[in-house]
């Protein structure tokens, strides 16, 4: 019975927590470039919670964060770039609160994978340790499909803000 409760709590608790996150943003990405960002950015939030919550650090930092430097930190400007392009000045802070209610969103998953989350875990890290060369990440990254259901932060219609004209000069 009260794994029945604990089930039930953590399924209201992702059910509470998807309505957070930006209200459009339920459709994959338009372009296959934005697609990729996305799908790496997913790759980069299940790896920090790997290290996180199954005290992998070291392959964390090791064998992911220093071997793919390179493409984790232009991923991060790609993502931001597509911020900005949607949203204009407000795109760092939309950004920003889109990576954390993913973390968030897909820390609620692990959680309800419980005992399970971590042996998933090592299998990742065994196929990152596996991939020969940075090309190679984008395509694992899409491959993996680490999203979670109904999250992208590529939102369905794009309402964009008419663009401001500079006042004209009498």
């Amino acid at each position: 019975m009260r794994l029945r409760f604990r089930f039930l709590a953590a399924l209201t608790g992702v059910a509470v927590a998807a309505p957070v996150l930006p209200a459009a943003a339920f459709q994959s990405c338009p372009t296959s470039a934005d697609q990729t960002a996305y799908d790496i950015l997913t790759l980069r939030t299940q790896m920090i919670l790997l290290a996180t919550k199954c005290g992998r650090d070291q392959d964390y930092n090791k064998n992911f964060v220093i071997r793919f430097q390179p493409t984790l930190q232009a991923n991060e400007r790609e993502v931001l770039a597509y911020f900005r392009k949607i949203y204009g000045g407000a795109g760092q802070g939309r950004k920003d609160t889109f990576s954390t209610e993913l973390v968030n969103v897909m820390s609620a998953e692990a959680n309800m994978q419980g005992g399970e989350f971590c042996p998933r875990a090592n299998m990742i890290i065994n196929e990152m340790n596996a991939l020969r060369s940075a090309e190679e990440l984008a395509s694992y990254a899409a491959v993996k499909d680490l999203a979670p259901v109904g999250v992208s932060m590529c939102p369905e219609t794009v309402a964009r803000a008419p663009a401001r004209r500079a006042p004209r000069k009498r």
